[in-house]
């Protein structure tokens, strides 16, 4: 799960949150802070009994408090790992804030203006949303690689349709979306989370108000409050089995809303609790917020039941102030300074994240105290824009009626789709190479015409023309990943899926089973079944290697690979194939008993594959090893955007053999076959990198490389030639090459 900056930015990140309502501009301050009557648009108002609105300055406070923990928390700031629970104070507060302004619409008139309260949702956000979405167009195309223009293009119009959080949800289980670095709207996740509850609420409101019209109230009650006891069992649930997506979908977290709109439909009664109670309370929710900023951190399972303490800890605080209660934190958090950072909070949430995106691009190494000093400075596009681009919008005569505003929104919307299919569209534009055809992209086919014998390919310093480009790199490989045949089982999954291809109707049958290093090399040999006349069984996991032994993984996607590896097991030896043929990436895995990452060790991993392999080979099915490929350092870069950074000078590209063997799982791979009767190992490392010394990131104008260290799909393919030969020398023919 990827929680945050973690210190960098080359990681995904943790995904901020916006306060969607902020309250009136910070010079609406007056002498008696604490409780003003304000009858304009403020959205930090709380319903008097005569239907008069109270400024809930202290409520600005609580902002303050959140926004500074969610950056301080992205500054990468000491004791501040729970930072992100900044988000879910938002969450509570938001629903609070417009919950009250719906109920207080209801008990006066009876009804909810839908298109009035979607026209205030639509002057209070897009405006500023719109001017950042523009400004991440901006940093993605100056400062971010080429080749993450068209994953953040799509980002920029999933942020513009408020369904980013979804897109994001999907991203974090893609195995193959392992080199997207943090998009510059991330942050906008939760934008989207609060636009769909607030499209769907005003719904269920007017809904109760119509068919439970003199007990709406109690009504609109019942109907939240299941909506929220059914999203936190949820969220609970799916926080353990599948975190990465339960920290972005709004299925887990419409409950944080829905405890602060119960809070507001319940505000009357909260008001009369004795004093001492709300004042106590205040305290304790703040001390709540403070305790899980400073002690939560990324191993936290989230949004699960901690998530608790800061949502329950900022109900209290908002509870403590919906009456004047002496001795509360109201007043603390009613001075200027918090309620002119909380006035800010929007904006400064909006501007502060492509801010430490573009920072961190041009300078990888940034520091600590420049970290702290870019987070600081944001405020000074933020108060820019809230006061030339928000305010003049959102208070404005010019927007005034409802359907102006609303014409508005569609075209700022509109603005932000646009500018994201642009920067999609520029992923194409201005590359000094071009696509090669089928014919000029022969990739390792080169390596056999003896025109090239003697040819050094890692100093070659550009081509022409080069397949795939490296904008495409990420999605040239095999069909059965986006194709829904579930070939590549996903995270999630335990129970192996059988694939077949090459010719399903041969007596000879080869299996391929392991991780996607594995999966990698189906196309070829599919082709090769379907030519050679065997049968191509494919079992396949991404992430888990096929090996008796565990890897560092969270606990319930360890065991998931265990159990996976153990049926993929039993299903070879009931197959009993005339081949298996297996590869895998990881280098190390966990000795028996151990769950600590620090404990592994290559030795664990021998371990485990001469377990499987033996019993294979032992039923008297041959066993393969087809050795992992030589691995491009990790230095936070891809090949495929080295390449795309240095079209003119591709030896920049180039690395070590040597490093390169060294990192990829090749070296257990081969000391586990050694002296093992009935496996034996393909090895194409001469072919991958045909120099003696370094390898080359394109051959034969083909690019080598994609994600980490997988070989791009057209390279694998042009390998059939010397894997054929190789594999009809291994099975003496049984699976032979005739055709080469």
């Amino acid at each position: 799960m990827h929680w945050g900056l973690s210190g960098s930015l080359t990681e995904v990140v943790l995904p901020l949150s916006q306060s969607l309502t902020l309250a009136r501009p910070a010079q609406d301050w007056m002498p008696h802070m604490s409780h003003v009557l304000d009858r304009s648009s403020g959205e930090s108002a709380v319903t008097k009994p005569d239907h008069g609105r109270i400024l809930r300055l202290d409520i600005e406070g609580m902002r303050a408090i959140a926004v500074g923990s969610v950056l301080a928390f992205h500054a990468g700031l000491p004791f501040f790992a729970g930072g992100f629970v900044g988000v879910d104070m938002f969450f509570v507060l938001s629903g609070f804030l417009v919950t009250g302004l719906l109920a207080r619409e209801v008990s006066r008139t009876g009804r909810v203006r839908i298109a009035h309260f979607w026209a205030r949702r639509v002057k209070r956000l897009l405006p500023a949303s719109a001017t950042v979405l523009v400004f991440s167009a901006l940093v993605t195309y100056f400062y971010l690689p080429i080749t993450q223009r068209a994953s953040f293009g799509g980002d920029i119009v999933s942020a513009a349709l408020y369904t980013v959080n979804w897109r994001l949800a999907g991203r974090s289980v893609d195995y193959l979306a392992e080199d997207v670095g943090a998009s510059p709207v991330q942050h906008y996740w939760s934008l989207s989370v609060e636009e769909q509850f607030y499209l769907i609420w005003p719904l269920l409101m007017l809904a109760v108000a119509i068919f439970a019209a003199k007990r709406w109230r109690l009504g609109a009650f019942g109907a939240l409050g299941l909506v929220t006891v059914t999203s936190f069992g949820y969220a609970v649930a799916q926080s353990h089995s599948s975190p990465e997506t339960a920290f972005f979908v709004s299925t887990t977290r419409i409950w944080e809303l829905g405890v602060g709109a119960l809070l507001a439909l319940s505000a009357a009664h909260v008001g009369r609790l004795p004093v001492v109670l709300r004042a106590v309370g205040g305290w304790v929710g703040l001390a709540a917020i403070l305790y899980a900023a400073t002690t939560f951190d990324g191993s936290t399972t989230w949004p699960g039941t901690a998530t608790l303490v800061p949502v329950l800890g900022a109900a209290l605080m908002i509870a403590s102030g919906i009456a004047p209660t002496p001795g509360s934190p109201q007043r603390m958090l009613s001075v200027k300074p918090m309620v002119w950072i909380g006035g800010l909070s929007y904006s400064l949430y909006l501007w502060h994240w492509p801010i430490l995106i573009a920072a961190q691009a041009k300078y990888p190494d940034l520091r600590l105290r420049w970290m702290v000093l870019l987070v600081v400075l944001a405020i000074i596009p933020s108060w820019l824009c809230h006061k030339y681009i928000e305010n003049p919008v959102r208070f404005g005569a010019s927007f005034r009626p409802t359907g102006r505003a609303l014409a508005m929104g569609a075209a700022l919307t509109a603005l932000g789709v646009g500018v994201g299919v642009g920067l999609n569209a520029s992923a194409s534009i201005g590359g000094v190479v071009q696509r090669a055809s089928s014919n000029d992209a022969i990739g390792a086919r080169a390596l056999l015409d003896k025109a090239n014998a003697g040819k050094v390919w890692s100093d070659v310093k550009s081509v022409n023309r080069l397949k795939p480009l490296p904008t495409a790199a990420t999605s040239d490989l095999p069909a059965f990943y986006n194709d829904g045949s579930g070939c590549q089982l996903p995270k999630g999954i335990s129970k192996p899926k059988l694939c077949i291809s090459g010719d399903k109707n041969a007596k000879k049958t080869m299996v391929i089973v392991g991780d996607s290093k594995m999966a990698q090399w189906q196309t070829v040999l599919s082709k090769m079944g379907s030519s050679e006349g065997f049968k191509v069984i494919q079992i396949t996991k991404s992430a888990c290697g096929f090996t008796d032994a565990a890897f560092s993984r969270p606990d319930k996607f360890r065991s998931e690979c265990r159990t996976w590896g153990r049926l993929a097991f039993k299903d070879i030896l009931r197959i009993k194939p005339d081949l298996v043929v297996t590869s895998g990436r990881s280098g190390k895995a966990l000795p028996a008993g151990s769950t600590d990452p620090a404990d592994q060790t290559a030795e664990a991993l021998i371990v485990g594959l001469r377990s499987y392999w033996g019993q294979i080979a032992d039923a008297g099915i041959p066993v393969a090893a087809l050795l992992d490929n030589p691995a491009p350092p990790d230095s936070g870069e891809s090949n495929y955007e080295c390449v795309a950074r240095h079209e003119k000078d591709l030896t920049r590209c180039t690395f070590s053999k040597a490093a390169g063997i060294e990192a990829s799982a090749a070296v257990p791979e081969r000391k586990a076959a050694k002296g093992m009767p009935g496996v034996s190992i393909i090895d194409m490392t001469d072919v991958v990198c045909p120099d003696a010394t370094r390898c080359a990131p394109v051959i034969g104008n083909v690019l080598v490389f994609r994600q980490g260290s997988h070989l791009t799909k057209t390279f694998i393919d042009s390998m059939e030639p010397q894997l054929a030969v190789r594999l009809d020398k291994l099975t003496k023919g049984t699976f032979g090459a005739s055709s080469h």
